[in-house]
C-alpha cells in the first residue's frame, strides 16, 4: 500500500466511497488486480440500494477523485493502490460491514443469504461507540458469519493450509473456512446445501475436464462448477 501525506477523517467519507473502499478491500483479500474494470465488476454484487454507478466512466470518475482525497493512488499498469490512509479507511469500513453481518445473525436471528444485503444497510451508520457496543454484545467476534476475518480482531488463521475448495483431493472430507458472500444467487445456494464456514464437506468427485466438483454435504450430492469451488476456501482433514 502506498504512502500519502493527507490525513483522512473517516467521519467525512461518503458512503459511496466507504463502498469503493470496502470492495478495494475484498478485491484485495481474494488477490485479484484491482482495476478499474475489475473494481466495477465488483461494485455489480452490491446490494441496488447502494445506489452505485457501476459504469466504467462513473468508476473512474470517483477513483480519480478519492485519489485527490488522499484515499487510492494509480499504478503505471493502472492497477489501484490504497494509500495508507485509504487501508485504515478500508480496514474501518470491513470492520463495520462483517460486525454487522454478524450483529444481524447472531442477534437478530436474521437468515445467513439475507445478512450480506442488510449489513449493507446498517454498515454507513455505526458510530464508534455502537460499533463497540456490538462487538461486545457478540463476544468480540474474529470472523464475519462467511469466514471472512474482522480487522482489529484477535483473529487467526487456520493450523492447517487453507486452500481452495476445487484444489482438495477427491475423496477427501474437508473443513470449510470461508465462502464468497457477495452474489445473493450463489449464497443461496451455498447455504441451502450447508456449504458454510465450519462445516463438513466430502469431495465425491472431482474433475478438471468436466470443469466441476461434486460433494456430498449433511444435504446430500451436488455439483459445483470449478470457478465457484476456486472462491470456497477449506482446510483438507
Amino acid at each position: 500500500m502506498k504512502n500519502h501525506k493527507n490525513t483522512i477523517n473517516p467521519d467525512k467519507l461518503s458512503q459511496v466511497a466507504e463502498n469503493y473502499l470496502l470492495s478495494l478491500f475484498i478485491l484485495s483479500e481474494e488477490a485479484i488486480k484491482a482495476t478499474p474494470a475489475h473494481i466495477a465488476e465488483h461494485l455489480k454484487s452490491l446490494p441496488a440500494s447502494e445506489g452505485l454507478g457501476t459504469s466504467l466512466p462513473s468508476v473512474l470518475g470517483m477513483l480519480r477523485r478519492m485519489s485527490k482525497e488522499g484515499l487510492l493512488t494509480f499504478g503505471n499498469d493502472k492497477e489501484v493502490q490504497l494509500t495508507t490512509q485509504g487501508l485504515v479507511a478500508a480496514k474501518d469500513m470491513i470492520r463495520r460491514h462483517r460486525l454487522a453481518e454478524r450483529f444481524v445473525v447472531d442477534l437478530l436471528g436474521l437468515e445467513l443469504d439475507k445478512a450480506h444485503v442488510e449489513a449493507h444497510r446498517l454498515e454507513h451508520a455505526i458510530s464508534p461507540d455502537v460499533e463497540a457496543r456490538i462487538d461486545e454484545l457478540l463476544g468480540y467476534p474474529t470472523t464475519c458469519p462467511f469466514g471472512g476475518p474482522i480487522p482489529d480482531s484477535k483473529y487467526s488463521p487456520p493450523d492447517k493450509p487453507v486452500i481452495a475448495l476445487r484444489d482438495v483431493e477427491q475423496g477427501s472430507v474437508c473443513i470449510i473456512i470461508r465462502v464468497p458472500e457477495e452474489d445473493q444467487e450463489l449464497l443461496s445456494f451455498l447455504v441451502a446445501q450447508n456449504v458454510l464456514p465450519n462445516e463438513k464437506v466430502e469431495i465425491i468427485e472431482s474433475s478438471l475436464h468436466k470443469g466441476i466438483i461434486v460433494i456430498k454435504t449433511t444435504k446430500g450430492e451436488n455439483a459445483i462448477g470449478y470457478p465457484v469451488a476456486g472462491r470456497i476456501w477449506a482446510t483438507q482433514e
